[in-house]
């Protein structure tokens, strides 16, 4: 099995959003409200493909989810108290529910660690809604340290809490 990180194009579009939609379904299904018509969106992929920023999880030929990877921060997360510097951010980091399960999780974040030192970043920073255990577990037992919790009015009531993680990378 050959797994890559690669940098999306416009012929992979179609099957992100299917990807996306899948996930963002299975989520729904389980109470985890964390996404919305907003965000992430199809003008949302395509503007992060656009500048460069949007990436794909690819096994063999076939892509198996997708994550944002870039130096933006949300203007929420000024008031984290981060203790690291030199940072790459990842934002709307999704796997496929039918890839789920097999580990994949963990390779796509090690993926996503290993291009950010190759471009020079000293640590990863990120968000996770705080009812997903699920990815607050993974991002915990891969080292990320919990730095505090933000809370976006844009999302429902009861669904606004993200926990804000950072971690250290090796050069």
């Amino acid at each position: 099995m050959n797994i890559q990180l690669k940098q999306a194009n416009p012929d992979h579009l179609d099957t992100i959003m299917d990807v996306y939609l899948r996930c963002k379904k299975d989520l729904d299904e389980k109470g985890l409200l964390q996404w919305n018509e907003v965000y992430p969106s199809r003008e949302y992929f395509e503007e992060e493909m656009t500048d460069g920023n949007l990436y794909v999880l690819m096994i063999d030929e076939n892509i198996a989810g997708s994550a944002t990877l870039n130096e933006w921060q949300s203007p929420e997360w000024s008031e984290i108290p981060w203790k690291l510097e030199n940072e790459w951010v990842i934002h709307a980091l999704f796997l496929d529910p039918l890839q789920q399960g097999n580990g994949l999780g963990k390779i796509f974040m090690e993926k996503c660690e290993e291009f950010a030192r190759e471009k020079g970043f000293e640590s990863i920073r990120l968000d996770a809604y705080s009812r997903n255990t699920g990815a607050n577990y993974l991002y915990e037992k891969m080292g990320y340290e919990y730095r505090g919790s933000v809370y976006f009015t844009s999302k429902p009531e009861g669904h606004r809490e993200y926990r804000c993680y950072e971690k250290a990378l090796t050069l």
